[in-house]
């Protein structure tokens, strides 16, 4: 899809909340939009920023909701599923073999096991129908 046509087809909107982890938005394979796309989802802030030293507007802040991948398309909408997820840390286990006789011996070799934690989902912020969505 090319710049000027992504321009004019975006932002769009969030027309379901499937759950706190999915939505639907109101572009589809009509719109170029294709499984494995990125978008950014948001809403915009109702105040309008001025700017302090000149005065001069900068407009609405978007409020980013999350990120998520396009999982399902249909000519004209798509599902997009969460794809932001957090680790919680790994954890190293460090355990000495035995030295002969069941002792141990100073120089006893030590083996040390890596567990690499399950990455856990995060759920968009609050997302709501007609938030905003753009590629990302």
């Amino acid at each position: 899809m090319s710049e000027e046509s992504t321009l004019s087809k975006y932002p769009a909107s969030v027309v379901k909340v499937i759950d706190d982890y999915t939505v639907v938005i109101n572009r589809g394979s009509e719109d170029g939009v294709s499984k494995g796309d990125q978008f950014l989802v948001y809403y915009v802030d109702q105040e309008e920023l001025i700017d302090p030293e000149t005065g001069e507007s900068l407009g609405n802040l978007e409020v980013v909701r999350g990120t998520g991948s396009v999982t399902h398309v249909q000519r004209k909408m798509a599902t997009i599923k969460s794809n932001r997820s957090v680790s919680r840390g790994r954890v190293i286990r460090r355990t000495s073999n035995p030295g002969i006789g069941g002792l141990l011996v100073s120089f006893a070799a030590e083996r040390e096991t890596i567990e690499e934690p399950e990455r856990e989902a995060l759920a968009f912020e609050d997302v709501q129908v007609k938030d905003r969505v753009k590629p990302v």
